[in-house]
């Protein structure tokens, strides 16, 4: 398998993690991904993709408020993904800068 095909392998098994909500296997798939695309050691890999995940919920609940015509409420779940992946960004940023 090359490392091209491997990449969409664990993406695509994230993506269909995240839409059965088994955080665990989307976890555990978005960790291989990293670390094979970044290549960066475990430990951020793992913390990056905590906070991804986190925003990845927020996400979820921010489209039910939308859907219900929430808005205000959608509006803050919105800001909070935003300032999740914020913090997965600025980990996975210094995580490279180490390579």
């Amino acid at each position: 398998m090359s490392l091209a095909e491997e990449l969409a392998k664990y993406e695509v098994g994230w993506w269909r993690a995240h839409h059965k909500k088994n955080f665990l296997k989307a976890k555990e798939d978005m960790v291989k991904e990293y670390i094979l695309l970044f290549k960066i050691p475990a430990e951020l890999a793992e913390k990056s993709v905590d906070l991804r995940i986190e925003a990845a919920k927020m996400h979820d609940i921010a489209e039910k408020f939308e859907d219900e015509g929430k808005l205000q409420e959608a509006e803050e779940y919105w800001k909070k993904a935003e300032e999740l992946l914020t913090k997965h960004f600025k980990v996975l940023l210094n995580a490279t800068k180490r390579n």
